[in-house]
């Protein structure tokens, strides 16, 4: 299990990190902080089996990198973690191909949900929130 996290935030990647590995003790972790990082590592390879994508980094414009890497690499799952809790962003984020959307403020078991759901096949968003359509 490889498995990238992609966020600019230094002290937030490092909790990410602790999270992935008390969810998936066995997985590979890599980080980048950029935009570019990002895309130089996917290009660069291997594709890793997840990415958890930060919406706000240098080098992107709202949706601008999840909707890349969808297109460019369409069977790499990415899971947002992103400080935006509105209903909206979160469908958005969803529509434009993220499997899963985990708000920054989530409390640390809904890391694991959401990280088991989508190895499981299946998307993920927090239950906390009214997804209406």
């Amino acid at each position: 299990m490889n498995i990238l996290i992609v966020d600019d935030h230094p002290l937030f990647r490092h909790a990410l990190i602790h999270a992935v590995r008390y969810s998936l003790p066995q997985a590979q972790i890599h980080e980048t902080a950029s935009v570019t990082e990002f895309y130089t590592r996917l290009e660069q390879g291997p594709e890793p089996d997840l990415v958890l994508l930060d919406l706000h980094l240098p080098g992107a414009s709202g949706f601008s990198a999840l909707v890349h890497v969808r297109a460019q690499y369409p069977a790499i799952p990415i899971v947002v973690v992103s400080a935006h809790e509105e209903v909206a962003v979160i469908q958005r984020a969803l529509a434009h191909g993220a499997v899963a959307y985990i708000p920054k403020s989530a409390p640390p078991q809904h890391i694991g949900e959401a990280l088991h759901a989508v190895l499981a096949g299946d998307t993920w968003a927090p239950p906390n929130l009214p997804m209406s359509s």
